[in-house]
């Protein structure tokens, strides 16, 4: 968000004039800013790598697109059957939605903890646009993991 904001000193005879144009300058950038957020299907998300179920409904992207960044929240839920400690991308959605950011910076923790207490991570790849989930002591055996990721997209 870039917004010139004019400094208006104290007695200022034009202050009032100044005090509009600011509201115009942040008014402009925010109705720019309006048709910049997109949301991914849920129709586009697709199972990869023998995930065995996925519920649609549980399917969520959101990309705030600012200047020279976006912010990104993606969720799914699936169910998979891995050995322990192994690593597997799970779900995808197409690229093209990420097309001009070449890196990808998590927002918050990516370790989770089921119901039964059960420990994994899932993370969001970029350059696959994939959600990814490494499983730790335990086997799953067409197991559910809810994955959830946020984080900010650059150059």
């Amino acid at each position: 968000m870039t917004v010139n904001i004019t400094s208006i000193p104290r007695g200022d005879e034009n202050g009032l004039e100044k005090i509009n144009l600011n509201f115009n300058e942040v008014k402009t950038e925010l109705e720019r800013m309006n048709g910049s957020i997109v949301t991914i299907p849920k129709e586009q998300f697709t199972k990869i790598n023998g995930t065995i179920s996925m519920d649609t409904n549980a399917c969520k992207c959101t990309i705030f697109k600012f200047n020279n960044f976006a912010i990104m929240q993606i969720a799914t839920s699936i169910g998979v059957t891995m050995n322990p400690w192994t690593h597997r991308e799970v779900v995808s959605v197409p690229k093209s939605y990420f097309n001009g950011y070449s890196k990808f910076t998590l927002l918050g923790s990516i370790n989770r903890v089921d119901d039964q207490n059960v420990h994994f991570d899932n993370d969001f790849h970029l350059d696959t646009a994939a959600l990814s989930i490494n499983t730790r002591g335990a086997e799953w055996n067409n197991k559910g993991a809810e994955l959830a990721v946020c984080g900010i997209l650059y150059n």
